[in-house]
């Protein structure tokens, strides 16, 4: 008999048991349909887009498991361009004590294929991506996803000129925890930058979203960004490397970081040198316009100061247009020589002062190419690094002095100054003026940065007349032409040309301009 009472309380207690499971496959149609619904109805309003799956499926037992397979968020039912959001298949785990919660609960959330395409501004008339609503969707929807992982996802940029690729951007891994409409969510990515092509690793908080300004939602955070290769921009050498931390709404991010590249180069000198700056800049998230409030770059034993843009300014033409003003700051010619010039060894050393405004158009071609420079230079305490051109500075000097055979007159400093232009990897150099004591050169012309080719016309005054730059017979016989080469200021001016290349460069007489001149500013030392 007792037995029979324990099978019988144990068999009431199996039944008991099993009630939430009967009733589990009983209610299972109708959570499903209320599971589609509820789904649907949150991704259309926060989206403001129509909703397509090509499966839904729902289990209740033993834990509550959706799958969407083919999902498409149409903006606005847009078929014109590409969905907003496409998912190849979405993956939801929940238990259903979490669900029935004054704060439902979605423990983990899936998502395979995720593609997201940005519509171009043009073609929404300026309005945000994402419209503004009326419905306090925190409310309405107080859902909590505690943890969402994408795997390879992309991001798209559309462009709104027929035929412009559009700007991808791969998502290796995205994870968010406390994922909700009504608080910041904990994210990390990792993620590849296509110019320069290098991995990003990011984390911090995003959000919350808001629905009726996109663009000002808040994010804060840290990255990182290694192995970017510099090479994949035309013209330059090197992997970088950088740091830092952001902060603000999407389309004001306030950036600070810092940058190395331990082997950086220009093409058109081939030198790896190593680069450090530290940079503090304005980005806009939506469109990626970044504007440079300040970045000091380092390299060798001189200091540039850089302000500027990088930005979408011409819209039907690949890539971004730079524009900057640069200073420099305890500079020296030999390193800016080796930065952009050929050769083992700098042609002079000297304490540069330099600015400039640099300009690279968007487009193809190699950056050098594109290259525009305008600015204004000054070096100080010149020495020629070849024994030989230092040579024949030095006996410039005494000539000019009227002090031919004066060899304790040796290693004279010179100083240069002028303006300068660059286009199509080419310098045009104006007011170019060099000098030494009893000696100056004014000149303009060309030097070509890939066949070093110069091509430099102007005038050489000399303190000496013609006659005291020499001695001997010479001196004698040169004395009757003192008169065709005096300047206003006595002295001696000379039509000359230097033609050639940087290291064979070619001296003489341009016989083609008059050597007299009506001005003659005063060489150095007088």
């Amino acid at each position: 008999m007792r037995k029979w009472v324990i099978a019988a309380t144990l068999g009431i207690f199996g039944v008991l048991a099993l009630v939430p499971v009967v009733a589990l496959y009983i209610l299972a149609p109708r959570i499903h349909a209320e599971l589609r619904s509820r789904i649907e109805n949150v991704l259309k309003v926060h989206f403001e887009s129509d909703v397509e799956f090509a499966d839904f499926s729902a289990s209740v037992f033993p834990r509550i498991h959706v799958t969407i397979t083919g999902l498409v968020l149409r903006h606005k039912g847009r078929t014109d361009i590409p969905p907003l959001i496409e998912v190849r298949k979405v993956s939801m785990d929940a238990d259903l004590a979490s669900l029935v919660r004054a704060q439902p609960h979605i423990a983990f959330v899936q998502l395979e294929g995720l593609q997201i395409h940005t519509p171009p501004r043009e073609h929404t008339g300026g309005v945000p991506l994402i419209q503004s609503t009326n419905q306090d969707l925190a409310k309405k929807y107080p859902v909590l996803i505690d943890q969402l992982v994408a795997d390879d996802a992309t991001i798209v940029v559309l462009r709104a000129e027929p035929g412009k690729t559009p700007r991808e951007f791969p998502i290796h891994h995205l994870q968010v925890r406390d994922l909700s409409f009504d608080r910041p969510a904990e994210f990390q990515a990792t993620l590849t930058n296509a110019v320069p092509k290098g991995e990003i690793n990011t984390k911090g908080q995003f959000g919350p979203w808001l629905p009726e300004e996109p663009s000002e939602t808040p994010a804060v955070g840290t990255y990182s960004f290694y192995h970017a290769d510099l090479g994949t921009l035309k013209g330059l050498r090197g992997v970088l490397s950088s740091t830092g931390k952001f902060s603000g709404p999407l389309d004001y991010l306030s950036v600070d970081g810092e940058t190395d590249t331990p082997d950086f180069a220009l093409r058109t000198a081939d030198h790896p040198m190593a680069l450090h700056t530290d940079f503090s800049a304005i980005v806009d998230g939506t469109n990626g316009d970044t504007y440079l409030n300040s970045v000091t770059a380092h390299f060798l034993h001189s200091t540039l100061l850089v302000r500027g843009k990088v930005v979408d300014e011409n819209k039907a033409i690949k890539g971004r247009t730079i524009a900057l003003d640069a200073v420099s700051r305890d500079a020296h010619v030999e390193d800016l020589i080796r930065l952009v010039a050929k050769g083992d060894h700098p042609v002079m050393t000297g304490e540069v002062q330099l600015q400039t405004k640099i300009t690279i158009p968007e487009g193809t071609p190699d950056l050098i190419e594109r290259l525009q420079l305008q600015g204004q230079f000054g070096i100080g305490d010149i020495q020629f690094t070849s024994r030989s051109t230092q040579g024949k500075i030095d006996t410039l000097s005494r000539k000019g002095q009227g002090q031919p055979k004066d060899f304790d007159i040796t290693n004279v400093v010179s100083e240069m100054k002028g303006s300068f232009g660059l286009r199509d990897a080419v310098v045009d150099f104006s007011d170019l003026q060099f000098g030494v004591t009893g000696a100056a050169i004014d000149l303009n012309g060309t030097y070509n940065l890939d066949s070093e080719a110069m091509d430099f016309h102007g005038k050489l005054k000399l303190k000496a007349k013609p006659s005291q730059t020499t001695t001997g017979m010479k001196s004698f016989f040169l004395k009757a032409l003192d008169p065709f080469f005096k300047g206003t200021d006595a002295g001696t001016v000379l039509a000359i040309k230097i033609t050639g290349t940087k290291d064979s460069p070619s001296f003489g007489l341009d016989r083609g301009r008059p050597s007299t001149s009506a001005e003659s500013s005063p060489p150095k030392g007088q």
